[in-house]
């Protein structure tokens, strides 16, 4: 049997096009491992989380300033900064997970030039348990998590 894990990361303040997120994993026991990724992902997939509020098109020409005095509009303060001022990017890992143990997942974010950003990585852990594969020939008939019985009929 497998389950999907699905994390997120929320794109904060701070990135440029071009940086990046590497999410590695423990693959279910002991430290995460640092050497091995699991996969990488574009901070700003086709340029989301660049156009909010204060950037193109809504932070130029009618929206960003203000028609009269060219101040405090849409692209100055307060709307042109945090958090109107950019937009938001959520990257979704999803990890196939085929065997039970505690996982320890991270995302740690790189500029473009490969240097590792301040206040990274970001972790979460999580329990899972798997099910464990129904023998050829047999079809389950009901499967305790707790107890980890798994009870089978004949196919």
């Amino acid at each position: 049997m497998k389950a999907i894990v699905t994390l997120g990361f929320v794109v904060p303040v701070g990135y440029e096009q071009g940086d990046y997120a590497v999410l590695h994993s423990n693959n279910g026991s002991g430290n995460i491992d640092w050497d091995t990724p699991l996969s990488t992902y574009d901070l700003f997939p086709n340029s989301a989380g660049i156009f909010g509020f204060g950037h193109a098109p809504f932070g130029h020409f009618r929206f960003g300033h203000s028609h009269s005095m060219c101040t405090a509009g849409w692209g100055h303060l307060p709307f042109g900064h945090f958090p109107f001022g950019h937009g938001s990017a959520v990257i979704t890992a999803k990890h196939m997970i085929y065997d039970c143990g505690e996982y320890k997942f991270a995302f740690a974010c790189y500029d473009k030039l490969g240097n590792l950003h301040e206040g990274t990585p970001e972790t979460a852990t999580i329990y899972m348990h798997v099910a464990p594969d129904v023998p050829v020939g047999l079809k389950k008939h009901s499967y305790n998590k707790n107890t980890d019985i798994l009870l089978l009929d004949a196919a």
